[in-house]
């Protein structure tokens, strides 16, 4: 998704000036009589929607597992393909780690060899799918996190 990056504020000399017309229910309406130098693009409640929903897709983290049985490939590059209900092939995901904040030393070690595996390799995603290829077997199961789908 791409946003908007070219807004323009509203240019004008002197004072913004404004027509006074009575309304038959004893109101005004105030059309705008300023002389613009420059036209101003408007800001509205989609502008800020496609924004916030980019920002929250950025901060997003989804967790995948990476099986050890789900490699596929009898020689490398090994490659697994897995579903990520949501990911587009245009989306920029980042690999992190997610490891529980509670992991016992001995779970942090092999969490980190398999991960260092994963991180070395690449992704690619596909529509609803994201694939692995490393060029070593990680031996147990991994649970990463793909920041920004």
């Amino acid at each position: 998704m791409s946003l908007k990056t070219d807004y323009k504020d509203a240019m004008f000399d002197g004072q913004r000036r404004y027509r006074l017309i009575p309304n038959e229910d004893g109101t005004y309406s105030l059309p705008d009589e300023t002389t613009y130098t420059q036209k101003g693009d408007k800001f509205g409640a989609n502008d800020i929607n496609a924004t916030n929903k980019a920002i929250n897709q950025i901060n997003h983290v989804a967790e995948v597992t990476l099986t050890a049985a789900g490699w596929n490939g009898s020689s490398a590059p090994y490659t697994q393909t897995i579903p990520v209900p949501g990911v587009t092939e245009d989306m920029e995901a980042m690999v992190v780690s997610a490891l529980e904040d509670e992991a016992t030393e001995v779970a942090q070690k092999s969490y980190s060899k398999a991960f260092g595996i994963v991180t070395s390799g690449t992704a690619s995603l596909g529509d609803g799918t994201a694939t692995f290829k490393v060029y070593k077997k990680p031996v147990s199961d991994i649970k990463i996190g793909l920041k920004g789908v």
